[in-house]
């Protein structure tokens, strides 16, 4: 919401006031904003509501309350989304309840649902934990660890969600003081925060080990070995340690990995070049909202790359992850507005899509719009700007 209202004034500021009439609808913004787009709004949050709920994993579920848990408009479809995501790991709850009391269970347990049902997980090593201790399940040699101990722990669940908490907000300094003592005790997420916290300190070995351990039980640090692999950190560069680890991660459905499968399976990456298999998963990560796939799928269709060219619905795509703030899905806007009719109004939408690519840091952006705007009149970029805000609000 933050980031929508930013952006609703710097296109108020780029827009001027010397071509606003009293009775123009731009004088009364909060207004203006209230009213347009709302019931395509709707449309489009129903959209990605049903796409998650279509596909099988908790995970993606868990990853789209926490980007919008701040977004306000989305509120009711956010409720929609805990409840589903709730729902499914009381089910995930009942399969493991009929399976074997054992550390091999709770390994499997942690391995899938850790990210998303940690209550349930927990709950599960619970009753291993009395289990064990009552005589009721044979002592092993592998400890029962970290879930059972972190539930009867208060010192314990109170460093995990500063841990938690601090490494979202940035704050490394802090949150590695918080992390280390559950991430040794073998929380997962835990030893992901330690190693996206060593990797942002370019300690990559440790960043390295600490995905690592993490990777059995988190599709997050599957993804950041990848990331390790695919650049060199820590380790020699290797696409196909790389690949393999995205492939595993994306399996799992992380949004992120799916799109870098894509993108390898696009490029023939340690890998023979796939367009087909490509634009699937492409297709799985947009559908999660990953902006870059969504961008990416957008061209396969405007491009008719593997599949015959379907610009509306390329457009769609890409306007999607322009939505989201993704400077090259707006410059790539423009460029469409550009290549379309050869009319002011289209180049008028086209300089408006390139200064907001030029705002979010993409300086071809800045120049291509410098370039168009001076054989436009204001009341026709006002126009433009109208429009690009309409799109932007889920009007089209």
């Amino acid at each position: 919401m933050h980031r929508f209202l930013l952006l609703t004034l710097l296109l108020l500021s780029l827009s001027g006031c010397s071509n606003m009439q009293t009775g123009d609808v731009l004088g009364r913004p909060a207004e203006w904003l209230g009213n347009w787009g709302a019931s395509e709004r709707e449309d489009a949050y129903d959209l990605e509501v049903k796409q998650l709920f279509d596909q099988p994993y908790i995970d993606p579920l868990t990853r789209y309350l926490e980007r919008y848990r701040n977004d306000e408009s989305r509120a009711a479809h956010l409720q929609r989304v805990l409840d589903e995501r709730n729902q499914r790991c009381r089910q995930i709850a009942d399969k493991y309840a009929n399976r074997p009391l054992n550390v091999k269970t709770l390994e499997q347990y942690r391995s899938g649902y850790s990210y998303s049902c940690p209550q349930q997980v927990e709950a599960f090593a619970g009753r291993l934990q009395q289990a064990t201790e009552s005589g009721e399940v044979e002592q092993v040699t592998t400890p029962v660890e970290p879930a059972a101990e972190i539930a009867w722990s208060g010192q314990l669940a109170q460093q995990l969600n500063d841990c938690y908490l601090l490494t979202t907000i940035g704050n490394f300094s802090a949150a590695r003081a918080a992390c280390t003592t559950p991430a040794e005790k073998g929380d997962p997420r835990a030893q992901y925060n330690m190693a996206l916290i060593a990797r942002s300190l370019t300690q990559y070995d440790e960043a390295l080990n600490w995905a690592h351990l993490a990777a059995k039980h988190s599709a997050e640090a599957r993804y950041l070995l990848g990331q390790l692999y695919e650049a060199g950190q820590g380790v020699e560069e290797d696409e196909i340690n790389a690949l393999t680890w995205y492939r595993d991660a994306a399996e799992q459905g992380n949004a992120s990995a799916q799109y870098r499968v894509g993108r390898f399976l696009y490029e023939g990456r340690g890998v023979e070049q796939n367009l087909g298999a490509a634009m699937g998963w492409y297709e799985r990560a947009a559908a999660q909202g990953q902006a870059e796939a969504q961008l990416a799928l957008g061209d396969m269709l405007l491009q008719g790359e593997g599949v015959p060219p379907d610009p509306a619905q390329g457009r769609f795509w890409v306007l999607r992850a322009a939505r989201q703030g993704l400077a090259e899905a707006q410059l790539r806007l423009g460029e469409l507005a550009e290549q379309a009719d050869n009319t002011l109004s289209n180049r008028a939408e086209a300089a408006v899509w390139y200064e907001l690519a030029g705002q979010n840091g993409l300086q071809p952006g800045t120049i291509r719009a410098q370039k168009l705007r001076v054989e436009i009149a204001a009341e026709t970029l006002q126009d433009a700007r109208v429009r690009v805000r309409r799109a932007l609000e889920g009007g089209r």
